[in-house]
């Protein structure tokens, strides 16, 4: 994407110095769209919410059923948290990491259009009057994402950490020791 964009920007700017224009029109889809990627984090969030709403409609029951002590802990209760919520948190971190790694192209993909810029207003080009607006518009896209993934970032850190306590919380008395322990660590925060 970062050669593309590059190329692109050259090949515009050729055009345009060709033809005695100074405006850049850049197409709607540069830089990057991220709604995908965080259409995919969403749903991996709300999956975990889903999840933890199974998990406290088994432990209403309790840690003991009718199968006998600790059952329903160990059985429905841990296995909600250990198996399903735990799988619920790396899809979310699956879907950081790609955006992050889509954040990281399109950032570069700025800086190279800047530098191939500068290299052409160096030669004596005059700068396309768009140029700025569509970086300023990246960036905005840019931000844009990082705002609506640090939220939903931080709700499932949160349904995480309500899934860890109940099933904690349940683990007591005869049941001690038999739920799922300390909770992983934060799913941290883009920036």
């Amino acid at each position: 994407m970062r050669t593309g964009l590059g190329v692109l920007a050259f090949a515009v700017l050729l055009a345009l110095t060709a033809c005695g224009g100074s405006t850049v029109s850049v197409p709607a889809n540069i830089p990057a769209n991220f709604n995908s990627i965080l259409s995919g984090l969403r749903s991996a969030v709300t999956e975990t919410q889903n999840d933890l709403d199974g998990e406290q409609n088994d432990a209403k029951i309790g840690p003991t059923n009718p199968a006998g002590t600790c059952v329903n802990l160990v059985a429905n209760i841990d296995y909600d948290v250990t198996t399903i919520i735990d799988h619920d948190r790396q899809n979310v971190i699956d879907e950081v990491n790609n955006l992050k790694t889509a954040i990281a192209a399109v950032r570069q993909d700025i800086t190279d259009w800047q530098n191939d810029l500068v290299a052409i207003v160096n030669q004596g080009v005059p700068s396309p009057s768009g140029a700025s607006l569509a970086i300023r518009l990246a960036n905005g896209q840019i931000l844009q994402a990082l705002i609506t993934a640090n939220h939903d970032i931080d709700q499932a850190n949160t349904g995480v950490d309500q899934a860890y306590s109940l099933a904690n919380a349940n683990a007591s008395g005869t049941c001690s020791g038999h739920g799922p322990g300390a909770e992983p660590g934060k799913i941290g925060h883009l920036s």
